[in-house]
Formats: structure tokens, C-alpha cells, sequence
């Protein structure tokens, strides 16, 4: 054992002390234009300090050889740019600098890849660069909203949440700044909870990435990036604000970040307060937002080890459509589909029930350890979640919340990144997720959800070999899961459950470059045990009664249903969600013409969704109500992505995505699946100017389950069948919207000027939940506002 342990340290620290013994150190790397990503050749890059230095290709290509240190600082000069200083170390590797120039308020940037940044090649992916004008005042939901394959699910204008292909809430994974964003994800009336204008970058996933990320990405990942803290910089910041007329919506945000040769620090703070929203003909009454957040962030850097700290806090109170309540059966009849929902009022800043009101905080403590050839990173996170749900309820009621959960989650990861051989490389990872969730007392009424624990434990592997211009990938995971669930019945009677759940997913694929064309495919399998509302949810959620797996039963002989029951897997088996995900690229690019064709197929055995059922009446009024059940269903689409750079100045990108799905165990149709959606952009830039106009086209869907509208509830008329899949109201017709913007940049200066929906028109998202019952918005112009400084 002495041998084997002496044999494993000169095997690690060896690469280490041989770092130094000659200069034999190379850097590569290219210098572009931020603006145009266009190379900048004969840009003098240099070590400074000597005269050891390079100058870049007519590609942007520079290289420096014979360096002796492991860290050095690389200055970048361009006439008409500004300068830029990088610390570089040779942990990381192929440093791309972007500079700004003179006239632009941009500063030079540089993205730097890991040297082991190979995971998951295999996969379709899109990085999205948010503007700070883009991020101020809208929901983290919209920041994606324009990517091609990914729609949005609303309840209303502010509770906004990602579909992509298809597929939302608990199938769609969200990492924040690193860390898997623990929220009550579970139902479609509950938003992301992520503080847009902290976020600079987005990276979109669109396969089944489960084995990198663990269980629940059946239709994708989306990573949610927040700026990092830049060394070797002096204090500075950047100012922001913006106004928007529908909701008369005003926004701020302050950022600030000071850097040195080994630590950095930044900080942020944001706000915004909107009104009633609006559509083209009426006030959406009780559309209402008020939105608060801050950060704090530090790296620091040591010759073999990153530090990085993180701090979050954010905090909303959203306003839900007053006229999405009714008190009667006749009332909610009259309701759906009316031109004008009930209890409109003028327009006001007062948020009133129904309401949501959450806070969501995080902290986390990364390190990555350097060692020769290999990277060891480990990172732990805690997330406090507080979500509070308001009614319009009776009496002194009305001021307690129906729904008042506290989420508690421990996330740790410990990566393994192992030196390469020859052509293959990898890494492998542990993960351990735990999770804590507690109904808070004093709501008087039953728990629509239960307590419970959760805790996953998660392995993975991931290898890759190159050959030529060809990659090929494959990975495997194995994961074990635990929910301990605690809950009281409608007898107030206490019921225990312990539920265990375990699954092995894989992932096969390849990438080939050639000159213009990049083909990317792969095959994964995802999975996901059922969530906490699917097995026990109980009662009304926001604007609809809903009942999980275990917490009804239907009697077929006399199409009666009763729900005063808890059930158990002995009674009724319910089986893990398990998917395979197909998914494929082609894209070109060749001379400013591009274009991006990307079809797939997903296969969900055992799908869990949620289909309507009937409307009931309580004290509280009349709601619909849904029921949880499982079937196996079939997704299938293609996105089409087509770019143009007719000159310098001017550009167009068309984009297109079709979405299929259906249940393929009882041959029906789906409520909600997102309708063919078109949009297309064109941009030109004019001196300090840069004007942009976006129509876009949604169909009318016409793959729908048939329609039992509430009339027939109303006058008691039972003589339908409910067993299969129905909706309350037909799909909304088609329409096209009109978007256009105007941006001014000097220096440290930019000003935006946007509008949306300019010609006014009234229209509804199929994938809205509150389609049934309102308009979505009219027109709405913003002015922002950015000063760096």
C-alpha cells in the first residue's frame, strides 16, 4: 500500500515540479472585434514586463513561445482599440480577447476556455450574450424567449417559464450561476425566480443532458450565468435604468467591480415596480410587480487553486389577473373566453389577491484545484426558497396565504477532470442534492402539497476521443433517490410515506467539422421520478383545483371520482418518467450566409401530465380542476435557424420551430404543446445607430384535444366523455406581431429605444394559463438607459 500510495503522488505532483525546469511554455490565441467578431490582424500582444510578444495573423491568430513562468500578463494594443491586460495562466488555455473601440462604451473582453471544457460537445447548444439594456425590467423567462426551440409558459405577463421542444417545469433543468436552481418548480403557475438583470449570459441545452446534470433535463438545460468578478481592474460600474409605458414599469440596477492581480470583487443591487398591464382594449386588473435584488461576488487566484464565492438574494410580489377568479359555475362560464374579464378596474400600482409572493437566496463556495494536467472542482451551495400564495378568500382569510412552503436545499459537486491520453479525455463527477421542504403554519387550510426530504446521490462518467475533424463522446450515470413524505389527509389524519428510486442514463454522440459545415448528433436518456404535486397535491392551486396520482380515485361503472383519499404505490403503481432524446444539427456557415437545421425526437415512457376534468364549486367560487395521470408520449419537432450578413452594416436571421407531441398509449392530443412559431429580425447599423425590426407569426393550433366548454358543466350536462383528454376552450387564433427597437451607443453611453406589439393587436398564447380568461398585452414602448463608468 506504501509503494501504491508513493507511486500515486509522483503521478499527480510530478507534472507540477516540472513545470519550471525550462521555458518551454507556449500561449495561443486570437484577437477580435466585440462588436463584429471580425479578426483584428497585426494587433501586438506582448508579456509585459519583457520584450517577449507576438503579432496576430490576418485571422487573429498570435503565438508566444518560451515562457518560463506559470502565470503571466498578456497586453493586447490595437490603434483605434483599447488596451487590454489579461492574467493568463497555463491552466487554461486558447484565451480569445475581444476589443472594444475607442467609441464604444464596451470594455475589451476575454473568454478563456478550461483546459478540460470538453463535456458534452456532443450536444445542440445556443450562448446568448445579454446586453445590460436587454435584462432591465423583464422576466428571466423572456431573456430566452427569442431562441429558436424554446417557447414560454405564462400565467399572464410576469410568471414566465422556459418550453423547450415541447417540455416545461420539472423536464427542463435551470443552473444558477453554477448551481441547480431549487424552486417549487413543480407547478406552471410559478416563474423562474431568477433576477434577469444579474445575468449576462445564457446557454441553452436542447438534449437530454441528464447524465451531466442529473435527473429532471429531459428537454434540455438552460444555465443562467451572472457576470464574474474581472481581475486587474480598477473600480468601476455600470448604471441602468429603463421605463415602459404598459404597466408604467419603472427599473434600475447598479453594478460595480474592482479587481487585482489575485482577487476581485463585484456587487450589484436592482429594482423594479410595475402596474397593471394592459391589453390592446382593456387593463389586465391586478397584473401588478414588484421586484427587488442584490449580489456580492469574489474570485480569488492562487498558482494552483480558483476560490469563488457567490451571494444572492431576490425577491417578487406578483399580482394574478383578478378576473381568472369566479364565485359561481355560471360566473366562470361567463368568464372563459368573455371579451372583457370580470372585475376590470382603472389601472393601479396596488398588488391585491390573488398574489404570489417569493424569495429566493443563495449562496455558494466553489474551488478548482490545478494539478499538471488535471482539475479537481468542488462546489457546495445552499438555497433558502420562500413562496407564500394568496387567494381572494372570506373574512380575516383573506390576508393569511393558502400556500405557505419553505424550501430548504444543500447541493455539493466534486468534479474530476483526469489528464488526457493521446486522444481522449474526460471527467467524472459525484453530486449530492438535498432538499427540505415544510408547509409553514397558519394558512387554515389543508396542505396542497406535503412535507417531505429529499435526498439524491449521483455518479457520472463522460469520455471523449478525437480523431481528425471528428469527436466522438459517451457517458454514463447511475442515480439514487429518497422522498420521505409527511402530510395530513382531509381529516386532518396524518399519513407517511418512503419512497426510493434509482436509474442508470446514458449518452452517445459525435461532432464533425468541416470547412463550412458542423454535423452534431446525439442520443441520451433522461429520466425523472415523480414530483411531490404529482403523487399528493390536494385542493386549489392559484385559479384551478388540482389532485395528484394518490389523492383520487375514478370509479369508470358511474364516471364518479372521489378524492378524500391518500393512496400508496400498493394501490396504485406509479412509475419513474424515462425518456431517450434524439437530436441532430446541421449548420453552415460560409461568406455571411448561415444557417442552423436541427430536428429531433423524444420518446417519454410513463409521461406525467396533468388533464382536465371537470369544474367544481366551493366556498372559495368555481374553478376547474385537473387531475395527475401517466400515459407514454411521443415528441418530435425541428428548428430552423437561417442567418444572413448582407454588408457590414446590414443583417437578417429568419427563425422558425414546429413542435409535435402526443399521447401515444390512448392516441390523443395534448393540451398546451406550443403552436409553429416564425420570427424574423433585421438589424442595420447606421454611424452610432443600430435599428432592428422583429415581426413574428404564431399559428393557430390545430393538433388539440376536443373542447367540453363550462356551459355544459353549468346546465349539468354529463352526457360527455371525460375519460379522455379535453380542454375548456378552443385554441386561440393566429397573430403576428410587430417589434422594432433603435439603440444610440457613444462611449460610456447607451440609450434604447423599444416597442412591442406596435400595432396593437389583441390576440392569445395557446401556451398562456391565462388564455382563457384575458387578452395577453397590448402595445408597450421602453426607454433605457446604460452609463458605465
Amino acid at each position: 500500500m506504501k509503494l501504491l500510495s508513493l507511486i500515486i503522488c509522483i503521478w499527480i505532483v510530478a507534472p507540477v515540479l516540472g513545470q519550471n525546469a525550462t521555458c518551454n511554455r507556449s500561449v495561443t490565441g486570437q484577437v477580435l472585434d466585440i462588436d463584429t467578431n471580425e479578426p483584428l490582424p497585426f494587433a501586438t500582444v506582448k508579456i509585459q514586463g519583457t520584450q517577449n510578444g507576438a503579432v496576430s495573423d490576418e485571422n487573429g491568430l498570435f503565438k508566444i513561445i518560451e515562457i518560463c513562468n506559470d502565470e503571466i500578463d498578456l497586453e493586447v494594443r490595437f490603434v483605434g482599440y483599447k488596451t487590454v491586460v489579461h492574467h493568463h495562466d497555463f491552466h487554461h488555455s486558447n484565451p480569445v480577447i475581444y476589443m472594444a473601440s475607442n467609441e464604444t462604451m464596451l470594455e475589451s473582453v476575454v473568454v478563456e476556455e478550461e483546459l478540460n471544457a470538453h463535456v458534452l460537445k456532443t450536444l445542440e447548444s445556443i450562448d446568448i450574450k445579454v446586453e445590460s439594456l436587454e435584462s432591465i425590467g423583464v422576466n428571466a423567462g423572456d431573456l430566452f424567449s427569442q431562441s429558436t426551440g424554446v417557447s414560454t409558459l405564462k400565467t399572464g405577463q410576469n410568471i414566465i417559464k422556459p418550453i423547450v421542444h415541447g417540455l416545461h417545469s420539472n423536464r427542463v433543468l435551470i443552473i444558477n450561476n453554477g448551481v441547480r436552481h431549487s424552486y417549487q418548480a413543480w407547478g406552471t403557475e410559478h416563474g423562474v425566480e431568477i433576477d434577469a438583470s444579474q445575468i449576462d449570459r445564457i446557454e441553452l441545452i436542447k438534449g437530454a443532458s441528464t447524465v451531466r446534470y442529473g435527473a429532471d433535463a429531459l428537454g434540455g438545460v438552460i444555465l443562467f450565468n451572472a457576470p464574474q468578478p474581472s481581475f486587474l481592474t480598477k473600480l468601476n460600474g455600470e448604471l441602468n435604468g429603463g421605463f415602459q409605458t404598459n404597466g408604467r414599469s419603472v427599473s434600475g440596477e447598479l453594478s460595480i467591480n474592482e479587481g487585482y492581480e489575485r482577487a476581485a470583487w463585484n456587487a450589484s443591487i436592482s429594482g423594479t415596480r410595475q402596474g397593471d398591464l394592459k391589453a390592446a382594449d382593456y387593463q389586465l386588473t391586478n397584473t401588478g410587480k414588484e421586484e427587488f435584488g442584490a449580489t456580492v461576488g469574489g474570485r480569488f487566484h492562487f498558482p494552483i487553486l480558483d476560490v469563488n464565492v457567490y451571494l444572492s438574494h431576490f425577491e417578487q410580489t406578483l399580482g394574478i389577473l383578478r378576473g381568472s377568479v369566479s364565485d359561481n359555475l355560471e360566473g366562470l362560464a361567463n368568464a372563459i373566453g368573455a371579451k372583457v374579464p370580470s372585475n376590470t378596474k382603472p389601472f393601479s400600482y396596488d398588488i391585491n389577491n390573488p398574489k404570489q409572493e417569493t424569495v429566493h437566496d443563495l449562496l455558494k463556495l466553489e474551488t478548482s484545484l490545478f494539478l499538471g494536467e488535471q482539475q479537481f472542482d468542488f462546489q457546495y451551495a445552499f438555497q433558502r426558497n420562500l413562496r407564500s400564495e394568496f387567494d381572494v378568500r372570506r373574512g380575516t382569510n383573506n390576508a393569511r396565504p393558502a400556500i405557505d412552503l419553505r424550501l430548504i436545499t444543500h447541493t455539493i459537486d466534486l468534479d474530476w477532470d483526469h489528464p488526457s491520453t493521446g486522444a481522449w479525455a474526460g471527467t467524472m463527477g459525484i453530486q449530492f442534492f438535498n432538499q427540505n421542504n415544510d408547509n409553514l403554519p397558519g394558512t387554515n387550510t389543508i396542505p396542497f402539497v406535503p412535507n417531505y426530504n429529499t435526498n439524491n446521490l449521483g455518479f457520472f462518467g463522460i469520455e471523449s476521443y478525437t480523431s481528425g475533424n471528428t469527436t466522438y463522446e459517451a457517458g454514463i450515470r447511475f442515480d439514487l433517490m429518497n422522498l420521505n413524505v409527511r402530510g395530513r389527509d382531509s381529516d386532518n389524519d396524518i399519513y407517511r410515506d418512503n419512497l426510493n428510486y434509482q436509474n442508470f442514463t446514458f449518452t452517445l454522440g459525435f461532432v464533425k467539422e468541416l470547412e463550412n459545415l458542423t454535423l452534431r448528433s446525439n442520443i441520451g436518456t433522461a429520466w425523472r421520478a415523480p414530483n411531490i404535486n404529482e403523487l399528493y397535491s390536494f385542493g386549489k392551486h392559484q385559479s384551478v383545483f388540482e389532485f395528484g396520482l394518490w389523492r383520487y380515485q375514478i370509479y369508470p361503472e358511474n364516471d364518479s371520482i372521489s378524492t378524500n383519499i391518500v393512496l400508496t404505490d400498493l394501490t396504485k403503481a406509479v412509475k419513474s418518467e424515462k425518456g431517450l432524446k434524439w437530436i441532430t444539427s446541421f449548420s453552415y456557415t460560409k461568406n455571411g450566409l448561415g444557417f442552423e437545421v436541427t430536428p429531433y425526437v423524444n420518446w417519454i415512457r410513463d409521461y406525467f401530465f396533468l388533464r382536465p376534468h371537470g369544474i367544481t364549486e366551493t366556498v372559495r367560487g368555481a374553478f376547474p380542476y385537473f387531475i395527475h395521470d401517466q400515459t407514454d408520449a411521443l415528441y418530435s419537432g425541428v428548428d430552423l435557424d437561417f442567418t444572413n450578413q448582407w454588408s457590414d452594416s446590414f443583417t437578417s436571421e429568419l427563425k422558425a420551430s414546429y413542435v409535435y407531441a402526443k399521447d401515444t398509449k390512448n392516441n390523443q392530443l395534448f393540451v398546451g404543446i406550443p403552436p409553429l412559431n416564425i420570427m424574423l429580425t433585421l438589424e442595420k447599423k447606421i454611424g452610432l445607430f443600430t435599428m432592428s425590426l422583429s415581426p413574428e407569426f404564431e399559428a393557430r393550433q390545430t393538433l388539440t384535444p376536443d373542447v367540453i366548454e363550462p356551459d355544459a358543466f353549468a346546465q349539468d350536462d354529463f352526457s360527455f366523455d371525460r375519460s379522455g383528454t379535453f380542454d375548456f376552450m378552443d385554441a386561440p387564433s393566429s397573430f403576428l406581431l410587430m417589434n422594432a427597437s433603435i439603440n444610440y451607443q457613444k462611449n460610456d453611453l447607451s440609450i434604447k429605444l423599444k416597442g412591442e406589439n406596435l400595432l396593437n393587436n389583441s390576440y392569445r398564447r395557446y401556451t398562456d394559463n391565462l388564455r382563457y380568461f384575458a387578452d395577453d398585452l397590448g402595445v408597450n414602448v421602453g426607454l433605457f438607459a446604460s452609463y458605465t463608468f
